[in-house]
């Protein structure tokens, strides 16, 4: 059978058996590695999206681990940073910056969750947004697909080699100089702190109030109190004086933590603490999109007083007002201040100029290799992946299946175990066929019929024996499948009277035809 290559090594139990013997469990495994290729003009998905590429599924001491392996350029036209429809400028710069950053992170090498689970570079906002390609497919994608394609190549360098090209949504004005943020980093020449001037985002500045008693159970959650919190105190710093420090005090003791410390155990604690309060509402309405925005905030303590006391019950308690500026890091580009220069007619050279003090885009195509490995998810026990059109299955490094169709799933079970989709190696049938349709002139018609093997399908349409439409081949899982035809011919309305409609079922294996009648009706 062409579908399935058979190797010792390999108890994939998909070869030519009966259709009773293949409904029964197919899963195989375990395996240290199953990569799905798509084949030309296929698109692979998971959990939604579409990425180029091909999607490798390897395992780890805790869990599955998703991989795409996909070109520098296609990965590009993948990240999601900013909205397509801001000024042509802001897109370029973002270009930039987002291949630098790439440039750097392949520079350093693989660490942290990259070397454990085998990544070049995360999809997340800790490394930076990638989406694949749904986003770059919308109306507004041409335009950033235009930038990424103009500014091919370039990368900021410093020293010759690729900059920490750093950037961050909003920051309320000003950026933050890099070891301002971060505790016991050196100074780095191009990441200072530069006004940032006319950002119009909503995080540009923010304030809410929590009750006392609610942030002290996320600070004991936290680890950080036992018993009564007493204060919170933020200490600014002069630029170039290190972070702002903010100090937890309670019945036992005083903690002292980096303001960038202090926001990441309020980002993780807060909403596991009290979903209810945190992310803080928005004065406008809904919810602001972390706990603590950035590293520059204050923290003040004042105390609630009933509006009246004519109760006789007087509820006072402290109250915590959190204001702050800014959304990210606020280290190097500001992407809403990058927008206000776009806007005010600065090209994308002066954007980034200012942003990373005098750093200018330069050519530089032999510091990216021709493809990445992006880690897409990890720790996971199950995952699916479906595609559009025929792929190849390689297992532990051999070909098991070249132009097979539906979606694979896979479960962790001390390694990666694979299970193919339903009915994955038999040839097509269909069945379930009505013998003729109706339909209204000038309206769609609908045909459910049963594929019983993953197979591309399609429909064409005769009227007598000339094929007046047919619909394209489109890849389809096993079990119920509805084809329709849009009741035209040629682009117009097709007349009333009948039509012979064909249904074609194709995979490796074989195929299948069946035919049904149409009538349409005047």
């Amino acid at each position: 059978m062409r579908s399935v290559s058979v190797v010792s090594a390999l108890l994939l139990v998909v070869v030519m058996v009966s259709p009773a013997a293949a409904q029964e469990d197919t899963t195989s495994g375990p395996y240290r590695s199953v990569r799905i290729v798509p084949g030309d003009g296929t698109t692979l998905s998971w959990a939604g999206r579409h990425y180029a590429g091909s999607l490798e599924v390897t395992s780890a001491s805790d869990g599955l681990v998703l991989l795409d392996h996909v070109g520098v350029d296609d990965y590009l036209l993948g990240i999601q940073e900013v909205p397509f429809s801001w000024p042509e400028a802001a897109l370029r710069a973002q270009a930039v910056a987002a291949r630098t950053y790439l440039a750097w992170t392949l520079a350093r090498g693989r660490g942290g969750a990259g070397k454990t689970y085998g990544f070049d570079i995360c999809a997340s906002s800790a490394c930076q947004v990638y989406g694949g390609l749904d986003q770059v497919a919308s109306p507004s994608g041409k335009r950033w697909e235009a930038a990424v394609k103009s500014t091919s190549g370039d990368v900021l360098l410093y020293e010759g080699r690729p900059a920490l090209a750093m950037y961050s949504s909003t920051t309320g004005g000003r950026t933050r100089n890099y070891e301002d943020v971060y505790e016991g980093r050196s100074p780095i020449p191009y990441l200072r702190a530069v006004p940032s001037p006319g950002e119009e985002s909503a995080f540009a500045e923010w304030r809410y109030e929590v009750r006392g008693s609610v942030l002290e159970d996320v600070l004991e959650d936290a680890g950080l109190i036992k018993g009564l919190l007493s204060d919170v105190v933020v200490t600014e710093t002069e630029d170039g004086d290190g972070p702002w420090m903010v100090e937890i005090r309670s019945r036992e003791g005083t903690t002292r933590l980096t303001a960038t410390e202090f926001r990441g155990v309020m980002n993780r604690w807060g909403p596991r603490a009290h979903p209810e309060a945190f992310p803080a509402f928005r004065p406008g309405g809904g919810r602001y999109p972390q706990t603590v925005l950035s590293p520059t905030f204050d923290v003040r303590k004042q105390w609630h007083f009933p509006d009246s006391f004519r109760s006789g019950y007087i509820d006072v308690y402290p109250v915590y007002e959190f204001e702050g500026h800014g959304w990210g890091h606020m280290v190097g580009m500001s992407q809403y201040g990058a927008k206000a220069m776009a806007e005010a007619g600065n090209d994308y050279g002066r954007i980034l100029s200012h942003y990373y003090s005098g750093l200018i885009p330069e050519s530089a195509d032999d510091l990216l290799p021709e493809t990445i490995t992006v880690g897409l998810d990890w720790k996971e026990q199950t995952l699916r992946i479906s595609a559009d059109g025929p792929v190849s299955v390689i297992v532990d490094g051999q070909t098991i299946a070249v132009d097979a169709i539906g979606s694979w799933r896979f479960t962790y079970g001390g390694g990666v175990m694979l299970t193919p989709p339903e009915g994955f190696g038999l040839p097509p049938t269909v069945c379930n066929v009505p013998e003729m349709i109706t339909g209204a002139s000038g309206r769609s018609l609908l045909v459910s019929v049963t594929v019983t093997a993953p197979a591309r399908v399609r429909l064409v349409v005769f009227r007598g024996a000339q094929v007046v439409t047919e619909t394209p081949w489109k890849a389809r899982e096993a079990g119920p499948v509805s084809l329709i035809w849009d009741g035209t011919v040629a682009g117009v309305t097709a007349p009333p009277g009948p039509y012979r409609l064909m249904i074609e079922a194709r995979n490796s294996e074989g195929s299948a035809t069946v035919f049904l009648t149409a009538v349409v009706a005047d």
